[in-house]
């Protein structure tokens, strides 16, 4: 049993949290980090990037401070070279990214419910492909 490592040690790890300052996401990020992962926590308002950047670094780990738009594909793929060049790898990539819109489902709109599908599910594809493509050279991704 010695040789069994610590699965919930991630010291050394770089994690990529989009969505990861609010909600879910934040949670999962200050957990990473707390685990040991080096964590860049993101999402599109600059203030809350700053308050989650402040909390991962408290826990000694590296981090950036940028905001996304996983709409935005230039965004994406410029945040993506910008880990890349910061970390030189990316071990997690984790999509908390989401949108929602406070009312019925009933009553949305085929438009408000395109631009939630959009969001939660072709967006994440989106982010997912990206980070592949680009990590693929380093050695990373699927």
């Amino acid at each position: 049993m010695a040789n069994i490592r610590n699965f919930t040690d991630l010291s050394g790890r770089v994690a990529v949290v989009i969505g990861g300052t609010s909600g879910l996401g934040r949670v999962l990020a200050l957990g990473l980090a707390q685990a040991g992962a080096h964590v860049v926590a993101t999402g599109r308002r600059a203030n809350l990037i700053a308050e989650i950047a402040t909390e991962i670094e408290a826990l000694g780990r590296r981090t950036l401070r940028k905001t996304v738009d996983v709409m935005k594909k230039d965004s994406m793929v410029a945040f993506c070279g910008e880990v890349l060049g910061s970390f030189s790898t990316i071990d997690i990539l984790l999509n908390a990214a989401g949108r929602t819109i406070r009312k019925p489902t009933i009553e949305q709109s085929i438009e408000e419910w395109a631009g939630i599908v959009e969001t939660n599910l072709l967006e994440w594809w989106s982010v997912a492909r990206y980070f592949t493509q680009r990590s693929k050279p380093v050695g990373m991704g699927a």
